[in-house]
Protein backbone atom coordinates (compact mmCIF):
# COMPACT_ATOMS: atom_id res chain seq x y z
CA UNK A 1 0.00 0.00 0.00
CA UNK A 2 1.44 3.38 -0.98
CA UNK A 3 2.14 6.15 1.52
CA UNK A 4 -0.58 8.50 0.28
CA UNK A 5 -3.21 5.76 0.63
CA UNK A 6 -2.10 5.10 4.22
CA UNK A 7 -2.34 8.82 5.01
CA UNK A 8 -5.85 9.02 3.59
CA UNK A 9 -6.98 6.02 5.64
CA UNK A 10 -5.51 7.60 8.77
CA UNK A 11 -7.22 10.92 8.09
CA UNK A 12 -10.61 9.25 7.75
CA UNK A 13 -10.01 7.13 10.86
CA UNK A 14 -9.09 10.16 12.97
CA UNK A 15 -12.10 12.14 11.80
CA UNK A 16 -14.34 9.13 12.48
CA UNK A 17 -13.03 9.24 16.07
CA UNK A 18 -14.09 12.88 16.32
CA UNK A 19 -10.57 14.33 16.18
CA UNK A 20 -10.62 17.99 15.15
CA UNK A 21 -6.92 18.80 15.45
CA UNK A 22 -4.63 16.02 14.30
CA UNK A 23 -1.26 15.24 12.75
CA UNK A 24 -0.23 12.28 10.58
CA UNK A 25 3.43 11.42 10.02
CA UNK A 26 3.87 8.66 7.44
CA UNK A 27 7.30 7.19 6.73
CA UNK A 28 8.53 4.77 4.07
CA UNK A 29 12.14 3.55 4.11
CA UNK A 30 14.26 1.22 1.97
CA UNK A 31 17.63 0.18 3.36
CA UNK A 32 20.57 -2.09 2.59
CA UNK A 33 23.24 -3.21 5.09
CA UNK A 34 26.35 -5.15 4.06
CA UNK A 35 29.19 -6.63 6.11
CA UNK A 36 32.39 -8.05 4.61
CA UNK A 37 35.10 -10.21 6.20
CA UNK A 38 38.17 -10.55 4.03
CA UNK A 39 36.59 -10.29 0.60
CA UNK A 40 33.52 -12.38 1.42
CA UNK A 41 30.08 -11.00 2.25
CA UNK A 42 29.50 -11.96 5.88
CA UNK A 43 26.19 -10.16 6.46
CA UNK A 44 23.52 -8.86 4.11
CA UNK A 45 20.17 -7.30 4.92
CA UNK A 46 17.78 -5.55 2.54
CA UNK A 47 14.55 -4.25 4.01
CA UNK A 48 11.54 -2.06 3.33
CA UNK A 49 9.44 -0.59 6.11
CA UNK A 50 6.59 1.85 6.52
CA UNK A 51 4.35 3.15 9.25
CA UNK A 52 2.40 6.06 10.65
CA UNK A 53 2.58 8.12 13.83
CA UNK A 54 -0.59 9.95 14.86
CA UNK A 55 -1.03 12.88 17.23
CA UNK A 56 -4.23 14.63 18.27
CA UNK A 57 -4.93 17.71 20.37
CA UNK A 58 -8.22 17.68 22.26
CA UNK A 59 -9.01 20.37 24.84
CA UNK A 60 -5.27 21.20 25.01
CA UNK A 61 -4.50 17.56 25.74
CA UNK A 62 -1.97 15.82 23.50
CA UNK A 63 -2.42 12.19 22.42
CA UNK A 64 -0.15 9.86 20.47
CA UNK A 65 -0.23 6.43 18.83
CA UNK A 66 1.58 4.64 16.02
CA UNK A 67 1.18 1.73 13.65
CA UNK A 68 3.82 -0.18 11.69
CA UNK A 69 2.73 -1.14 8.19
CA UNK A 70 -0.38 -0.07 6.34
CA UNK A 71 -3.01 -2.51 7.61
CA UNK A 72 -6.36 -0.63 7.58
CA UNK A 73 -7.50 -2.20 10.86
CA UNK A 74 -4.19 -1.29 12.48
CA UNK A 75 -4.61 2.30 11.32
CA UNK A 76 -8.13 2.44 12.78
CA UNK A 77 -6.86 1.07 16.11
CA UNK A 78 -4.08 3.66 16.20
CA UNK A 79 -6.58 6.47 15.61
CA UNK A 80 -8.69 5.26 18.53
CA UNK A 81 -5.58 4.91 20.73
CA UNK A 82 -4.46 8.45 19.89
CA UNK A 83 -7.83 9.86 20.98
CA UNK A 84 -7.83 7.79 24.16
CA UNK A 85 -4.29 8.92 24.90
CA UNK A 86 -5.32 12.56 24.59
CA UNK A 87 -8.26 12.11 26.92
CA UNK A 88 -5.98 10.53 29.54
CA UNK A 89 -3.30 13.24 29.30
CA UNK A 90 -2.84 16.34 31.41
CA UNK A 91 -3.67 19.68 29.75
CA UNK A 92 -0.82 21.51 28.00
CA UNK A 93 -1.88 25.18 27.76
CA UNK A 94 -0.87 26.70 24.45
CA UNK A 95 -0.10 23.42 22.69
CA UNK A 96 -1.01 23.27 19.00
CA UNK A 97 -0.01 21.54 15.79
CA UNK A 98 1.51 23.10 12.67
CA UNK A 99 -0.32 24.85 9.88
CA UNK A 100 0.83 25.64 6.33
CA UNK A 101 4.24 27.24 5.80
CA UNK A 102 4.47 30.12 3.32
CA UNK A 103 8.11 29.70 2.35
CA UNK A 104 10.14 26.53 2.84
CA UNK A 105 13.91 26.76 3.30
CA UNK A 106 15.86 25.03 0.54
CA UNK A 107 17.84 21.99 1.68
CA UNK A 108 20.04 19.51 -0.17
CA UNK A 109 19.52 16.06 1.35
CA UNK A 110 18.50 13.75 -1.52
CA UNK A 111 21.09 12.12 -3.78
CA UNK A 112 19.63 10.55 -6.95
CA UNK A 113 22.88 8.63 -7.49
CA UNK A 114 22.62 7.00 -4.06
CA UNK A 115 18.91 6.26 -4.52
CA UNK A 116 19.67 4.41 -7.77
CA UNK A 117 22.87 2.73 -6.53
CA UNK A 118 22.73 -1.04 -7.22
CA UNK A 119 23.41 -3.61 -4.51
CA UNK A 120 26.46 -4.90 -6.40
CA UNK A 121 28.10 -1.48 -6.14
CA UNK A 122 27.43 -1.36 -2.40
CA UNK A 123 29.06 -4.76 -1.93
CA UNK A 124 32.06 -3.59 -3.94
CA UNK A 125 32.46 -0.56 -1.68
CA UNK A 126 32.41 -2.68 1.47
CA UNK A 127 35.11 -4.87 -0.08
CA UNK A 128 37.16 -1.77 -0.93
CA UNK A 129 37.00 -0.67 2.71
CA UNK A 130 38.24 -4.07 3.89
CA UNK A 131 41.04 -4.28 1.32
CA UNK A 132 42.27 -0.74 2.02
CA UNK A 133 42.41 -1.40 5.76
CA UNK A 134 44.55 -4.52 5.26
CA UNK A 135 46.86 -2.72 2.82
CA UNK A 136 47.34 0.33 5.06
CA UNK A 137 50.18 -1.24 7.04
CA UNK A 138 51.84 -4.69 6.96
CA UNK A 139 51.07 -5.06 10.67
CA UNK A 140 47.30 -4.98 10.02
CA UNK A 141 46.23 -8.62 10.24
CA UNK A 142 42.46 -8.57 10.40
CA UNK A 143 39.39 -6.46 9.60
CA UNK A 144 36.20 -7.41 11.43
CA UNK A 145 33.88 -6.72 9.40
CA UNK A 146 33.95 -3.80 6.97
CA UNK A 147 30.49 -2.32 6.49
CA UNK A 148 28.49 -0.29 3.99
CA UNK A 149 24.90 0.79 4.66
CA UNK A 150 22.47 2.98 2.76
CA UNK A 151 18.88 4.15 3.09
CA UNK A 152 16.30 6.10 1.12
CA UNK A 153 13.41 7.49 3.14
CA UNK A 154 10.24 9.46 2.48
CA UNK A 155 8.23 11.36 5.08
CA UNK A 156 4.80 12.85 4.52
CA UNK A 157 3.50 15.14 7.27
CA UNK A 158 -0.17 16.16 7.16
CA UNK A 159 -2.18 18.16 9.71
CA UNK A 160 -5.80 19.24 10.09
CA UNK A 161 -4.55 22.84 10.14
CA UNK A 162 -3.49 22.71 6.48
CA UNK A 163 0.11 21.50 6.46
CA UNK A 164 0.95 18.93 3.78
CA UNK A 165 4.70 18.39 3.48
CA UNK A 166 6.74 15.64 1.81
CA UNK A 167 10.44 15.14 2.45
CA UNK A 168 12.84 12.71 0.78
CA UNK A 169 16.32 11.97 2.05
CA UNK A 170 19.22 9.62 1.43
CA UNK A 171 21.98 8.44 3.76
CA UNK A 172 25.04 6.26 3.36
CA UNK A 173 27.59 5.09 5.88
CA UNK A 174 30.72 2.96 5.88
CA UNK A 175 33.03 1.75 8.61
CA UNK A 176 35.81 -0.66 9.48
CA UNK A 177 37.45 -2.03 12.61
CA UNK A 178 41.03 -3.08 11.88
CA UNK A 179 43.40 -5.09 14.06
CA UNK A 180 47.18 -4.65 13.98
CA UNK A 181 49.62 -7.03 15.68
CA UNK A 182 53.33 -7.03 16.48
CA UNK A 183 55.45 -9.00 18.97
CA UNK A 184 52.40 -10.49 20.64
CA UNK A 185 50.64 -7.12 21.04
CA UNK A 186 47.34 -6.25 19.37
CA UNK A 187 45.66 -2.89 18.82
CA UNK A 188 42.39 -1.92 17.18
CA UNK A 189 41.59 1.02 14.93
CA UNK A 190 38.09 2.18 13.98
CA UNK A 191 37.02 4.62 11.31
CA UNK A 192 33.55 5.41 9.93
CA UNK A 193 31.74 8.08 8.00
CA UNK A 194 28.09 8.91 7.28
CA UNK A 195 26.80 11.25 4.60
CA UNK A 196 23.76 12.24 2.59
CA UNK A 197 25.55 11.91 -0.77
CA UNK A 198 27.43 8.92 -2.15
CA UNK A 199 30.27 11.10 -3.42
CA UNK A 200 31.15 12.01 0.18
CA UNK A 201 31.98 8.40 1.11
CA UNK A 202 35.55 7.41 0.16
CA UNK A 203 35.82 3.67 0.92
CA UNK A 204 39.55 3.42 0.31
CA UNK A 205 40.48 6.46 2.40
CA UNK A 206 38.22 5.24 5.20
CA UNK A 207 39.74 1.76 5.20
CA UNK A 208 43.29 3.13 5.13
CA UNK A 209 42.55 5.33 8.14
CA UNK A 210 41.19 2.39 10.15
CA UNK A 211 44.34 0.38 9.39
CA UNK A 212 46.63 3.32 10.08
CA UNK A 213 45.01 3.95 13.46
CA UNK A 214 45.40 0.35 14.52
CA UNK A 215 49.09 0.22 13.59
CA UNK A 216 49.85 3.63 15.09
CA UNK A 217 48.89 2.48 18.60
CA UNK A 218 51.23 -0.50 18.70
CA UNK A 219 53.69 0.05 21.54
CA UNK A 220 51.40 2.45 23.40
CA UNK A 221 51.88 2.88 27.15
CA UNK A 222 50.70 5.36 29.82
CA UNK A 223 52.20 8.71 30.78
CA UNK A 224 52.79 10.01 34.29
CA UNK A 225 50.00 11.70 36.21
CA UNK A 226 49.81 15.45 35.77
CA UNK A 227 48.26 18.39 34.01
CA UNK A 228 48.95 18.53 30.30
CA UNK A 229 48.07 20.84 27.47
CA UNK A 230 45.96 18.60 25.26
CA UNK A 231 44.74 18.60 21.67
CA UNK A 232 41.39 16.84 21.41
CA UNK A 233 41.01 15.59 17.87
CA UNK A 234 37.72 16.45 16.20
CA UNK A 235 36.09 13.09 16.96
CA UNK A 236 36.81 13.42 20.69
CA UNK A 237 35.87 17.11 20.74
CA UNK A 238 32.51 16.21 19.18
CA UNK A 239 31.84 13.76 22.02
CA UNK A 240 32.51 16.47 24.59
CA UNK A 241 30.23 18.78 22.61
CA UNK A 242 27.52 16.16 23.03
CA UNK A 243 27.98 16.29 26.80
CA UNK A 244 27.64 20.07 26.82
CA UNK A 245 24.68 19.89 24.44
CA UNK A 246 22.63 18.02 27.03
CA UNK A 247 22.28 21.34 28.89
CA UNK A 248 21.16 23.29 25.81
CA UNK A 249 17.75 21.64 25.36
CA UNK A 250 14.52 23.20 26.58
CA UNK A 251 13.37 20.04 28.32
CA UNK A 252 16.57 19.79 30.39
CA UNK A 253 16.20 23.48 31.27
CA UNK A 254 12.61 23.17 32.47
CA UNK A 255 13.28 19.89 34.29
CA UNK A 256 16.05 21.57 36.30
CA UNK A 257 18.72 19.36 34.72
CA UNK A 258 20.65 21.99 32.78
CA UNK A 259 24.04 23.32 33.85
CA UNK A 260 23.13 26.53 32.05
CA UNK A 261 19.89 27.52 33.78
CA UNK A 262 19.84 31.24 34.49
CA UNK A 263 23.01 31.88 32.47
CA UNK A 264 21.47 33.24 29.25
CA UNK A 265 23.41 36.35 28.23
CA UNK A 266 26.41 35.36 30.37
CA UNK A 267 29.81 34.12 29.26
CA UNK A 268 29.86 30.39 29.98
CA UNK A 269 32.88 29.17 27.98
CA UNK A 270 35.97 30.49 26.21
CA UNK A 271 35.33 33.44 23.85
CA UNK A 272 36.86 31.25 21.13
CA UNK A 273 33.84 28.94 21.31
CA UNK A 274 30.70 29.54 19.23
CA UNK A 275 28.02 26.85 18.92
CA UNK A 276 25.44 26.72 16.14
CA UNK A 277 22.50 24.43 15.41
CA UNK A 278 21.60 24.64 11.72
CA UNK A 279 18.78 22.56 10.27
CA UNK A 280 19.36 24.02 6.80
CA UNK A 281 23.02 22.99 6.55
CA UNK A 282 23.66 21.70 3.01
CA UNK A 283 23.85 17.90 3.02
CA UNK A 284 23.56 17.79 6.81
CA UNK A 285 22.36 14.51 8.29
CA UNK A 286 19.88 16.47 10.40
CA UNK A 287 18.80 18.89 7.68
CA UNK A 288 15.25 19.27 6.34
CA UNK A 289 12.98 22.08 5.28
CA UNK A 290 10.75 21.41 8.31
CA UNK A 291 11.33 19.57 11.57
CA UNK A 292 9.24 16.52 12.47
CA UNK A 293 6.46 18.77 13.79
CA UNK A 294 6.26 20.91 10.64
CA UNK A 295 8.19 23.92 11.99
CA UNK A 296 10.67 25.51 9.54
CA UNK A 297 14.30 24.65 10.20
CA UNK A 298 16.77 27.50 10.59
CA UNK A 299 20.25 28.42 11.78
CA UNK A 300 20.43 29.24 15.51
CA UNK A 301 23.39 30.68 17.41
CA UNK A 302 23.30 28.99 20.83
CA UNK A 303 26.67 30.20 22.09
CA UNK A 304 28.34 33.20 20.50
CA UNK A 305 31.95 33.96 21.39
CA UNK A 306 31.49 32.21 24.69
CA UNK A 307 28.17 33.88 25.57
CA UNK A 308 25.03 31.75 25.98
CA UNK A 309 22.37 33.00 23.56
CA UNK A 310 19.57 30.49 24.03
CA UNK A 311 18.20 26.95 24.09
CA UNK A 312 16.37 24.72 21.63
CA UNK A 313 12.66 23.84 21.95
CA UNK A 314 10.02 21.72 20.29
CA UNK A 315 6.33 22.69 20.34
CA UNK A 316 5.55 21.07 23.70
CA UNK A 317 8.49 22.44 25.67
CA UNK A 318 8.30 25.75 23.85
CA UNK A 319 4.68 26.09 24.97
CA UNK A 320 5.66 25.24 28.54
CA UNK A 321 8.35 27.93 28.39
CA UNK A 322 5.91 30.43 26.91
CA UNK A 323 7.70 30.70 23.59
CA UNK A 324 7.50 29.02 20.21
CA UNK A 325 9.39 26.07 18.84
CA UNK A 326 12.89 26.69 17.49
CA UNK A 327 12.39 24.02 14.82
CA UNK A 328 13.89 21.28 16.97
CA UNK A 329 11.02 18.80 17.26
CA UNK A 330 12.73 15.56 16.22
CA UNK A 331 11.36 12.05 16.03
CA UNK A 332 13.74 9.25 17.02
CA UNK A 333 11.36 6.69 15.51
CA UNK A 334 7.69 6.28 14.67
CA UNK A 335 7.20 4.54 18.00
CA UNK A 336 7.45 7.75 20.01
CA UNK A 337 6.30 11.36 19.70
CA UNK A 338 8.75 14.06 18.63
CA UNK A 339 11.05 15.42 21.31
CA UNK A 340 13.61 18.19 21.66
CA UNK A 341 16.81 17.44 19.76
CA UNK A 342 19.45 19.08 17.64
CA UNK A 343 19.46 19.15 13.86
CA UNK A 344 23.13 19.76 12.99
CA UNK A 345 24.97 21.05 16.07
CA UNK A 346 28.54 22.18 15.60
CA UNK A 347 31.34 24.25 17.05
CA UNK A 348 32.42 26.86 14.53
CA UNK A 349 35.95 26.24 13.20
CA UNK A 350 38.97 28.44 13.68
CA UNK A 351 42.04 29.00 11.49
CA UNK A 352 44.69 26.58 12.80
CA UNK A 353 45.24 23.17 11.22
CA UNK A 354 45.48 20.12 13.51
CA UNK A 355 49.22 20.04 12.81
CA UNK A 356 49.53 23.66 13.91
CA UNK A 357 47.67 22.90 17.14
CA UNK A 358 50.05 20.03 17.86
CA UNK A 359 52.95 22.33 17.08
CA UNK A 360 51.89 24.53 20.02
CA UNK A 361 52.57 21.67 22.47
CA UNK A 362 55.90 21.87 24.28
CA UNK A 363 55.03 18.68 26.14
CA UNK A 364 51.45 17.58 25.84
CA UNK A 365 49.03 15.02 24.51
CA UNK A 366 46.88 14.47 21.46
CA UNK A 367 43.75 12.56 22.49
CA UNK A 368 42.30 10.51 19.62
CA UNK A 369 39.96 8.19 21.49
CA UNK A 370 37.98 8.16 24.72
CA UNK A 371 36.21 5.28 26.43
CA UNK A 372 33.23 5.40 28.75
CA UNK A 373 31.61 8.52 27.32
CA UNK A 374 28.20 7.25 28.46
CA UNK A 375 29.35 7.39 32.10
CA UNK A 376 29.51 11.19 32.23
CA UNK A 377 26.99 12.97 34.46
CA UNK A 378 25.01 15.38 32.23
CA UNK A 379 23.57 17.21 35.24
CA UNK A 380 26.87 18.04 36.97
CA UNK A 381 28.93 17.92 33.78
CA UNK A 382 31.60 15.86 35.52
CA UNK A 383 33.46 13.22 33.52
CA UNK A 384 36.26 10.70 33.87
CA UNK A 385 37.09 8.84 30.67
CA UNK A 386 39.66 6.32 29.61
CA UNK A 387 41.72 7.79 26.79
CA UNK A 388 44.34 7.02 24.16
CA UNK A 389 46.44 9.18 21.89
CA UNK A 390 49.99 10.40 21.48
CA UNK A 391 52.64 12.08 23.60
CA UNK A 392 53.93 15.25 21.92
CA UNK A 393 57.22 16.97 22.73
CA UNK A 394 58.32 20.22 21.08
CA UNK A 395 55.50 19.91 18.57
CA UNK A 396 56.35 16.38 17.42
CA UNK A 397 54.62 13.09 18.21
CA UNK A 398 56.98 10.97 20.30
CA UNK A 399 55.00 7.78 20.96
CA UNK A 400 51.49 6.38 21.31
CA UNK A 401 49.74 6.54 24.69
CA UNK A 402 47.00 4.37 26.21
CA UNK A 403 45.65 3.30 29.62
CA UNK A 404 45.27 6.87 30.81
CA UNK A 405 42.26 8.73 32.18
CA UNK A 406 41.19 12.31 31.65
CA UNK A 407 38.88 13.95 34.17
CA UNK A 408 37.18 17.26 34.70
CA UNK A 409 33.94 19.19 34.26
CA UNK A 410 32.57 19.97 30.83
CA UNK A 411 32.06 23.73 31.30
CA UNK A 412 35.56 24.06 32.72
CA UNK A 413 36.91 22.12 29.75
CA UNK A 414 35.31 24.50 27.25
CA UNK A 415 36.44 27.46 29.34
CA UNK A 416 40.00 26.17 28.92
CA UNK A 417 39.88 26.16 25.09
CA UNK A 418 43.05 27.98 24.03
CA UNK A 419 42.68 27.54 20.26
CA UNK A 420 40.15 26.13 17.81
CA UNK A 421 41.18 24.10 14.78
CA UNK A 422 40.02 24.46 11.20
CA UNK A 423 39.15 20.78 10.69
CA UNK A 424 35.40 20.81 11.36
CA UNK A 425 33.94 17.35 10.83
CA UNK A 426 30.53 15.92 11.62
CA UNK A 427 30.02 12.66 13.45
CA UNK A 428 26.35 12.00 12.88
CA UNK A 429 24.49 15.23 13.64
CA UNK A 430 27.18 16.78 15.86
CA UNK A 431 30.41 18.26 14.59
CA UNK A 432 33.55 19.90 15.90
CA UNK A 433 37.06 20.85 14.87
CA UNK A 434 40.07 19.83 16.96
CA UNK A 435 40.52 21.84 20.17
CA UNK A 436 43.62 22.87 22.13
CA UNK A 437 42.82 22.62 25.86
CA UNK A 438 45.04 24.13 28.56
CA UNK A 439 46.10 22.13 31.59
CA UNK A 440 43.85 19.08 31.53
CA UNK A 441 44.07 16.58 34.39
CA UNK A 442 45.55 13.26 33.20
CA UNK A 443 46.09 10.08 35.21
CA UNK A 444 48.38 7.24 34.13
CA UNK A 445 48.57 3.75 35.57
Amino acid sequence: MDLDRQVELARKALEAQGAREWEIAAVHSESVSIGVRGQEVDAFQQSTSSGLALRVVSDERLGFAYVIGGDPQGIERAAAEAMASAQASDPEPGISLSGPVDQLPQVEVFDPELAADPVEAKVARAKQVAAAALEADPRVVHVQPAEFDSAVSTLRLLTSRGLDFTHQGTTASAGALAMAAQDGEQEMGWESHSARFLSEIDPQALGREAGRRAAAFLGARPVNDGRYDVVLDNSVAAQFLGLLAASLTGDSLLKGRSLLAGKEGSRIVSPLVSLVDDGTLPRGLGSAALDDEGVPMRRKALVERGVLKGFIFDRLWGARQGQGSTGNGMRGSLKGPPGVDFSNLFLEPGQASPQELEGRLERGLVICDIMGGHTADPVSGEFSFGAAGFLVEKGERVRPVKSIAIAGQVLELFQAVAEVGSDLRFFGRKGSPSLLISRMSVSGS
